[in-house]
């Protein structure tokens, strides 16, 4: 018999899988600091975010619970983030893009957000394996766990939007997946994307398992997003086969216009390695990495996003090109 360690929010379980496909605990022990952890925003949690005269502020839902509010939103974000309010910034001016969104609306109720701490960013095209297979990215289960819990005692709340932005949308398409596989339905909620670093295909498809309602539009990307446009048609085939609302007709508008972001990233991969002194044949997340560190470095002002191209500077750079725009 097969004896394996998972790490739980809150506890560390020994189990074996047997021979009939059924799992035995072992032995579980309690992780008696995870709440203090929580408290540093060391391990992921959800938190509520207003608007103050100085900016959003983030405070952590100790119950992890969203407000009992109809049409709440909820934004799900990347990791790479110093503090939570440092994500809440970001997140606040992102999920204002999606479709159930209104910016004067998020300043006067606010919003929640769940948080994933990290060092790095998830998925992308640097972090390519876990991009195109969030499911199999070990390090979100326990983000992921918490996020189900959320959406979970949530269910009964109308009108929820779970709004991922870039990384984010890994830890929510492995939360839906495990609300799926419980047999969890949430008919009244909606998801979304914001430029999605992960498979939006893989979202769509667990959105589809928990009777997720979608508006026209499931994620809104950018035309140089290659992983975020890298399963698209998949996307569209799939929401024309199981979305009654979803049309031939916006279905074939749909691809037309990820045509034009195939061929915008097209364009730029031959940029990339031109600028960056690399051969076509250069594996493409090593390109992006020799790409974005001198890009990183050039980068110091809206003279320079000139020169480069606005195109350029917000998908690569999308951090210091929203902090260089809010400074006009």
């Amino acid at each position: 018999m097969e004896e394996f360690v998972v790490i739980l929010p809150g506890c560390r379980v020994t189990a074996e899988k047997r021979p009939d496909g059924s799992y035995r605990v072992l032995y579980m022990q309690a992780d008696l600091n995870y709440s203090e952890l929580m408290e540093k925003a060391e391990k992921p949690g959800l938190y509520e975010v207003s608007k103050r005269s100085d900016g959003w502020n983030a405070r952590r839902r100790k119950n992890g619970k969203i407000s009992e509010e109809k049409n709440r939103l909820v934004a799900i974000t990347d990791s790479k983030y110093d503090q939570p309010r440092d994500a809440a910034e970001v997140a606040a001016q992102r999920i204002a893009e999606a479709p159930r969104a209104d910016g004067s609306l998020l300043e006067d109720n606010g919003f929640d957000m769940h948080f994933t701490p990290g060092k790095k960013r998830i998925g992308g095209l640097i972090n390519y394996r876990d991009g195109v297979r969030p499911l199999d990215n070990a390090k979100l289960h326990e983000s992921a766990l918490l996020l189900a819990k959320t959406m979970y005692d949530a269910r009964k709340i109308q009108g929820v939007s779970w709004i991922a932005e870039f990384g984010g949308s890994g830890v929510l398409t492995q939360a839906l997946k495990i609300l799926a596989d419980q047999g969890v339905r949430l008919k009244d909620h909606y998801a979304f994307l914001v430029r999605p670093r992960t498979s939006p295909n893989e979202a769509v498809k667990a959105a589809h398992a928990v009777g997720l309602k979608l508006t026209r539009k499931f994620s809104q990307t950018h035309m140089l997003d290659y992983i975020g446009n890298r399963d698209q048609l998949e996307l569209i085939i799939n929401r024309l086969r199981n979305e009654k609302n979803y049309k031939l007709l916006q279905a074939i508008t749909d691809m037309v216009e990820h045509g034009k972001s195939l061929q915008g990233a097209g364009a730029f991969m031959g940029s990339l390695a031109a600028v960056a002194g690399l051969s076509a044949s250069a594996p493409a997340p090593a390109a992006a990495a020799a790409f974005l560190t001198a890009l990183g470095a050039a980068v110091g002002g809206a003279a320079t996003i000139g020169k480069l191209g606005k195109n350029m500077t917000e998908a690569w750079l999308p951090d210091k090109y929203y902090r260089i725009k809010s400074k006009f």
